[in-house]
């Protein structure tokens, strides 16, 4: 516990530099000014707490973010213009400029490092990481080329951040090299992915039919009946018969159909419907979160999502971090059918959106794969009968006897933190972070849990951590409903293993 003053507030010790990594549990009186202004200010006052003497115009202010509920101002530190990979100093500020967290990664000043040794040239170190990426199985193209300080431990290395995009099998690399030794320092896929199969229509056949077998001869999905379809309203369409508008465009889909009466009106079986889906339930979403107040200068989305609705023949889907952008696969049912996958892979965007690369580390990408979950389980839930309410792409795992009723994956789970696997898959550690958001949920209602999990990522980074991510919750709920739900959160996360939280 610190004291600074009339402030009182908890620390977050640094292990690298010495210096505190957060301060937090602490609400700063409210201050004139603008954000970035009232930011500055504070950061003077605590110049020497935080390690922050001497860094003088090298700590500069990046941007500020508007959330719902909170300003989030962002500062990035360079050396001798270069930018240190992952320095950088958050001020977060509710409404009345209350500052209320301060996350600190910037490097002090006695540990800068002197100038390096002569660099290795940058193709030296794209060919690095193009055999890294690739492991010399196929071709990689590099769609990002920056010359960064790199953080290990307590010391700055120089080196080149390479994003690598490779084809077969899908991956999206970020490697950096070192820029002297020219080996690789971390190389990260960042590709946001998930097994494809779908859940079809609004939200499924299955559910849309009561009593209806899906599975025909030889256990394979047979084909949906008419009763399962239902005719919606496409919003937001531009001119000229593509299904394109403000929010989403499917122009990177090959083929793409055209109708100038604006009417795609298609059965599963037709070239078509993979688009419509993919449009409709794409831009229904995005106009939902504009409901809890992401519009306007806080819209999370400034450009319409693109999304190739049959991208690749295998059974997978994928959110493109490089290219901001859906992929969605036609291996076994078309993944685009399934208005869960969409919204699973529209997760990662939202979070990508508003967290730039989020998911470079074992929680965080955990955190990626559970939100995608929690945001399809809880945007469908009051479409659904009780017995498939908690399950994510029944339709498409219809063969899958895992669960009962069968489905992807479930997000009422038991799982708690100590079920966290650090060397597993992000898709079986997943389940951990969609069950606390389920139980959320069910403990505040649907409104205030979506609301202050999607206000939450203003606070968090691309290597945020479970307890993190709790207490960012936490912060949003402050923020958003003056601490209506904290007691109920809290009892969430700590029956989750997730903490410390106060």
């Amino acid at each position: 516990m610190g004291d600074r003053g009339r402030l009182r507030f908890k620390v977050v010790p640094g292990n690298w530099y010495g210096t505190p990594k957060e301060l937090w549990g602490f609400r700063a009186p409210p201050a004139a000014g603008s954000p970035e202004q009232v930011a500055v200010r504070f950061l003077l006052a605590h110049t020497e707490l935080l390690g922050l003497k001497g860094l003088g115009r090298d700590l500069a202010h990046r941007k500020t973010l508007e959330s719902a509920g909170a300003h989030h101002v962002i500062f990035s530190q360079r050396l001798r213009g270069v930018r240190i990979h992952r320095a950088y100093v958050t001020v977060h500020l509710d409404r009345a400029r209350r500052v209320y967290l301060v996350k600190n990664r910037a490097v002090p000043a006695d540990r800068l490092p002197p100038r390096p040794a002569a660099p290795i040239a940058p193709a030296a170190a794209v060919q690095v990481a193009l055999w890294r990426a690739t492991r010399g199985a196929g071709p990689g193209r590099v769609t990002e080329l920056e010359p960064v300080w790199f953080p290990a431990k307590s010391r700055l290395y120089p080196a080149y951040k390479v994003r690598v995009r490779c084809e077969r099998p899908r991956a999206e690399w970020i490697v950096y090299v070192d820029a002297v030794t020219g080996r690789v320092r971390s190389a990260w896929d960042n590709l946001a992915s998930a097994a494809g199969r779908a859940r079809v229509f609004d939200p499924n056949p299955v559910v849309a039919v009561p009593g209806w077998d899906p599975l025909g001869p030889g256990g394979r999905p047979r084909r949906p009946p008419a009763a399962a379809y239902r005719e919606v309203a496409l919003a937001g369409l531009a001119p000229g018969g593509w299904l394109g508008g403000v929010r989403v465009t499917t122009a990177p889909t090959r083929g793409r159909v055209r109708r100038p009466d604006g009417r795609f009106l298609f059965e599963s079986t037709e070239r078509g419907f993979d688009e419509a889906m993919a449009y409709f339930h794409v831009d229904r979403a995005i106009r939902y979160l504009e409901s809890l107040g992401y519009r306007g200068a806080r819209a999370i989305f400034r450009e319409p999502v693109p999304v190739n609705a049959h991208g690749t023949r295998e059974d997978n889907s994928w959110y493109s971090p490089a290219e901001r952008s859906l992929t969605f696969g036609t291996g076994g049912v078309d993944d685009a059918e399934d208005a869960e996958t969409i919204l699973h892979e529209l997760g990662h965007a939202i979070q990508d959106a508003i967290c730039p690369d989020f998911g470079q580390s074992a929680q965080a990408a955990a955190m990626g794969e559970g939100f995608g979950d929690y945001f399809a389980a809880s945007f469908f839930a009051g479409r659904k009968p009780e017995r498939f309410r908690t399950s994510v792409a029944s339709w498409d795992c219809v063969t899958d006897t895992r669960y009962d009723p069968p489905c992807l994956r479930r997000v009422d789970g038991a799982e708690t933190f100590e079920s966290f696997d650090p060397d597993g898959d992000e898709h079986d550690n997943g389940p951990i972070w969609s069950a606390t958001l389920w139980d959320l949920f069910e403990a505040v209602g649907r409104e205030a849990a979506d609301r202050t999990i999607v206000e939450s990522h203003f606070q968090l980074d691309g290597f945020t951590s479970f307890a993190r991510g709790a207490r960012a919750i936490l912060d949003a709920d402050r923020n958003l409903f003056g601490g209506r739900h904290l007691a109920a959160m809290r009892r969430v996360f700590r029956r989750r293993g997730i903490g410390p939280v106060e």
